[in-house]
């Protein structure tokens, strides 16, 4: 099984508003990519929901999707991570990892980890996309790496654990230019916005 992890707990304090929610084609940014994760190849979808969670769930569509809840969420990031991984199924044997502000992650991506993923061509424990020698998002872990990102402290970012495994990192080449363009502002925001109706109308 290879899950899908979808982390959207965060305040969103730069941007003044809940980044799941923010409009995206008319719906939801949290639904347009909780969409991308269904037509993938992933087994199972996890999303971690924390600061105005009771909003999230009365506006979006979460069926066939797994949620956990993450009450210390002001901890930041690492933690809500961690708190995924404490609720993976047990036949989990690699999980994916995409906060929700990187609103230009397509399916595309994620197939092409868990292809390469699946191959197992080396024996490798990290899969990042690239795109013109740049690393992006989402990354997939393999599940001998939880109990490492578990023993995280919350403030530690997840990838400190890179340096530690750079002989285990695959990078699989993709052909998204954004796949690292994230959204902290609001004019992140209207960047991001502008680039995904470009794509669509191109």
């Amino acid at each position: 099984m290879i899950t899908q992890i979808l982390l959207a707990a965060g305040f969103s304090s730069r941007m003044k508003t809940s980044k799941p929610l923010l409009d995206f084609g008319g719906v939801p940014l949290i639904s347009r990519l909780l969409e991308e994760f269904r037509c993938s190849a992933v087994d199972e979808i996890v999303v971690v929901l924390g600061h105005e969670k009771e909003k999230i769930e009365e506006q979006v569509d979460l069926s066939g999707v797994r949620v956990v809840v993450n009450h210390q969420y002001r901890q930041g990031q690492t933690s809500s991570f961690q708190c995924a991984l404490w609720n993976l199924n047990p036949e989990t044997k690699a999980f994916l990892n995409l906060p929700v502000d990187h609103p230009l992650v397509t399916a595309w991506e994620i197939d092409a980890l868990v292809a390469a993923y699946r191959s197992r061509e080396a024996k490798a424990k990290i899969f990042i996309p690239d795109f013109e020698g740049e690393p992006g998002r989402p990354v997939l872990f393999d599940h001998s790496l939880a109990a490492e990102i578990l023993a995280l402290g919350s403030e530690e970012p997840v990838h400190g654990i890179f340096k530690k495994h750079q002989q285990d990192i695959s990078r699989v080449t993709v052909e998204n230019p954004h796949i690292m363009k994230d959204m902290d502002t609001p004019e992140d925001y209207r960047d991001c916005l502008a680039l995904w109706e470009g794509r669509n109308n191109s």
